[in-house]
């Protein structure tokens, strides 16, 4: 694939499927043997643990978009920076609806191969989603119930 062509596959990943919320696009995105290694879950995800992974962000922010900021490419790899945005409406790990809205700033690295996607590796930024769902307080927030 030329460089060209491996940045519009991450944008089509973003925004036909991930914005979309179109699981069934992972499987024309994603390869078979597709791995996924995402902070704070318990190891490696194939392309259906994906899936269900995916699927409980898009529960918990139904409206959630992502906006593809930066690609570069070299070879079969590249990297990116993406924005997530959403209303927290549905429950998530445990957390349940704060009607509150998030921006999520995010690096991920992948690999691709024969059109599609193989290898992922990502960072958002989950401390500050947490804080902006109010979860955990802000840093330098003095603690609920704190008087003066």
């Amino acid at each position: 694939m030329s460089p060209e062509e491996s940045k519009a596959l991450i944008r089509h990943i973003y925004e036909d499927c991930l914005s979309a919320h179109d699981l069934g696009k992972i499987d024309e995105y994603f390869a078979p043997d597709y791995v996924d290694h995402a902070p704070g879950t318990p190891g490696p995800m194939d392309r259906e643990g994906f899936k269900q992974y995916i699927a409980m962000y898009f529960t918990a922010f139904p409206d959630g978009r992502f906006t593809i900021e930066d690609v570069t490419v070299e070879g079969d790899k590249a990297a990116w920076r993406e924005t997530f945005s959403g209303t927290h409406t549905g429950d998530l790990m445990g957390i349940p609806p704060t009607g509150k809205q998030v921006r999520i700033d995010g690096i991920s690295y992948g690999r691709v191969r024969d059109g599609k996607a193989v290898e992922h590796w990502g960072s958002g930024d989950n401390l500050g989603m947490l804080q902006q769902l109010g979860v955990i307080p802000m840093m330098g927030a003095a603690p609920a119930g704190a008087g003066a």
